[in-house]
């Protein structure tokens, strides 16, 4: 019997559940858990100013995608936080030092309440928009 290969193979079966738990692990953080109704579709403010689209793609991963129809200005957010109960959810995406919080009443899903805060913590928008669609076609 070769003693190094069967301490070669001992060492390497006990470090491939490690690895692949690790390999698992990374690809599910930004995943939406399956516990939050995470709001989906365009969004869009009364003045019609400003559009927000929310969506979950088949892997889990939710994004938040914004638009200024008035400048023609968009930001695409990927990483978020989740928090809130079953009444009303949040989800905090971040851009650099800025907050953009979308509040989320499933017994209400027809609205979302888009928050803005700057780096100082001053609030710098908040709108309530009502829902018009799946995607920017609106």
């Amino acid at each position: 019997m070769n003693i190094k290969a069967i301490a070669l193979a001992f060492l390497l079966g006990l470090s491939a559940p490690a690895i692949t738990e690790i390999a698992f692990s990374t690809a599910s953080v930004s995943a939406m858990p399956t516990d939050f109704p995470a709001p989906e579709g365009a969004f869009i403010d009364k003045s019609g100013q400003w559009v927000v689209k929310l969506n979950l793609d088949e892997f889990g991963a939710y994004t938040y995608e914004a638009q200024n129809r008035k400048t023609g200005n968009s930001l695409t957010l990927k990483k978020y936080t989740i928090s809130g109960n079953k009444q009303r959810y949040t989800y905090t995406f971040k851009n650099g030092d800025y907050k953009y919080i979308i509040a989320y009443r499933p017994n209400d899903s027809q609205y979302i309440r888009l928050t803005v805060i700057d780096p100082e913590g001053d609030e710098i928008l908040n709108r309530l928009m009502e829902k018009v669609g799946n995607d920017w076609d609106v």
